[in-house]
Parts: structure tokens; C-alpha cells; sequence
């Protein structure tokens, strides 16, 4: 599975403890309002051919949209 671009960034930006440690607490803070699949996806993700969106991972090449449905 692909890392949250937005979460490791902020889990980066905290300079509190261990970035890995970091980013584990944020992905399970933000369960209740996860981050968006474009957030997810990274500053320099690619645009999806099935959904059309700007989701695809910047670094994993996979879709972060879990809706992702070919664009009609």
C-alpha cells in the first residue's frame, strides 16, 4: 500500500520523536477524517486515466482514489 504523502510530510515537519512513529500516530488520528485521495496521492501526483482525477501516487504509480471507476 502506498504512504499518505500529506501525512509523511507532516509527520516530517513535527520534529517531535521518530518521523515513522509520527506518521503511524497521524494516520490514526485522521481515521475519522482521512485525507483526500489527491492529498494522499502527493504534490507531484499524476492524473488517473480511469477516474480523471489527480490521484495518482506520486512515487507508487497506483490510484489513491478508492472510488476510482472508468471516466464515462
Amino acid at each position: 500500500m502506498a504512504s499518505c504523502e500529506k501525512c509523511w510530510a507532516d509527520a516530517g515537519s513535527a520534529m517531535t520523536g521518530n518521523m515513522v512513529e509520527q506518521y503511524h500516530k497521524l494516520i490514526d488520528e485522521r481515521k475519522e477524517t482521512p485525507c483526500t485521495p489527491e492529498e494522499q496521492a502527493g504534490l507531484s501526483a499524476y492524473i488517473c486515466g480511469e477516474c480523471g482525477r489527480r490521484t495518482v501516487h506520486q512515487y507508487a504509480k497506483v490510484c489513491m482514489n478508492p472510488d476510482c471507476e472508468p471516466i464515462k
